[in-house]
């Protein structure tokens, strides 16, 4: 890797996702927020001035479009990562950002994991633009144009960090819940788990339809997530079976 820290550009017209942004960036090694901007000209001026070499980007911004920062930089042709980060989801949209080679792209709401794996992907391509040999051989080649990997999972079918027992006892512990919607929090007590833990059985049970989720901001701008079950046969299955069945 590269000894010089990660130049970021965070443009964001909402308060608490910035906060957010900001929050999950200071968590990572190695990275420098340049500048945060709420709209398109105040991130262009900061792009005309600072070397920028990540820019976090909303799409909608006061009226303006988050892409327009895009096509300004591919007719200068500047050599900045863009990571959307945006409600935006519909086609079109998504389209228009592959067509103009945005590196990654993540929908709110989003969790920290998958932001940093966002954000490592870039330091990591940069770090092998700048390792190049004159001659690029195919391993290279390889670490810029291929697509991650998916996680690694076991025989069990759960993904590296679960086990099948601490997932019956997540199950357990929601299934005894007599509340219609409950959080991480809830689930502490019961299963002596961490707060960090609880949320990776969570998210996976979310992932494979056995909860649902929902996501706001706190009273201090903090994310928070409420979950509800969705299938509550298939969670008591879990208890009776030697494996979950997604």
């Amino acid at each position: 890797m590269s000894d010089t820290p990660l130049q970021v550009l965070i443009v964001e017209d909402d308060p608490m996702v910035m906060r957010l942004n900001v929050e999950y960036l200071n968590r990572l090694e190695d990275v420098t927020l340049v500048a945060q901007c709420g709209d398109v000209p105040g991130a262009l001026d900061v792009l005309e001035r600072d070397a920028v070499d990540v820019i976090l980007l909303d799409v909608y911004l006061r009226g303006r479009n988050g892409l327009e920062i895009v096509r300004y930089l591919q007719r200068l042709g500047r050599d900045i990562d863009v990571i959307l980060i945006t409600a935006a989801s519909e086609t079109e949209t998504v389209r228009a950002a592959r067509r103009l080679g945005v590196r990654d792209y993540l929908v709110k709401p989003f969790e920290f994991e998958r932001f940093k794996v966002a954000v490592d992907a870039c330091r990591r391509v940069r770090a092998t633009l700048e390792r190049l040999p004159e001659q690029a051989d195919q391993r290279d080649l390889d670490r810029l144009f291929q697509p991650a990997r998916p996680r690694q999972t076991r025989s069990d079918g759960l993904p590296k960090g679960l086990t099948t027992p601490s997932l019956v006892q997540i199950a357990q512990a929601i299934l005894a819940l007599d509340e219609e919607t409950f959080t991480t929090e809830s689930l502490i007590p019961a299963t002596g788990m961490s707060r960090v833990s609880v949320r990776k059985y969570l998210k996976y049970l979310t992932e494979h339809g056995y909860l649902g989720e929902s996501f706001h901001y706190g009273q201090v701008g903090r994310p928070s997530f409420t979950y509800r079950c969705l299938d509550t046969s298939a969670l008591q299955g879990l208890l009776t079976t030697d494996r979950p069945t997604p």
